[in-house]
């Protein structure tokens, strides 16, 4: 596992939210495309649709997909050489029955770690840490 660290120009931005996130998640998704933040976002949302189905962005930057009985909160930024994403599921209430977690991977875990088919790197992680050391690299130069 490779630690997420944020730059200092970072803070204060959706980078340090995203980054606010992994520390926080115990699963996170992550994904790097070498393609422009819009193209990346829509990847992601070809892939897995029904995050673009009920969703609001918040004012963090931050976007909340409502899937089912669950939520996905998810957001990409840019890097040098392309995109990064993050994405996390949390359960719709607390003392959810896990029968959830079948349908995350089925409608969206899956389908966006497919993308690593397509010439884009996914990894996972949480707790601070992700799996894929080139995203960690990344991530220190990542920016709106």
């Amino acid at each position: 596992m490779y630690d997420l660290l944020l730059s200092p120009h970072a803070r204060g931005t959706a980078v340090e939210t995203l980054h606010k996130l992994v520390e926080a998640a115990g699963l996170v998704t992550t994904v790097q495309t070498s393609i422009g933040l819009n193209e990346t976002i829509g990847a992601i949302v070809e892939v897995a649709p029904r995050l673009s189905e009920d969703h609001e962005v918040r004012a963090d930057g931050l976007i909340v997909s409502r899937v089912g009985m669950y939520r996905i909160v998810w957001g990409v930024v840019r890097h040098p050489a392309g995109s990064l994403a993050i994405l996390t599921p949390m359960p719709g209430y607390e003392g959810q029955p896990s029968d959830w977690t079948s349908h995350y991977m089925r409608e969206v875990l899956n389908p966006v770690l497919a993308l690593s088919g397509r010439g884009h790197r996914t990894g996972g992680g949480g707790n601070g840490s992700v799996t894929d050391p080139e995203f960690a690299r990344a991530f220190q130069n990542a920016y709106l």
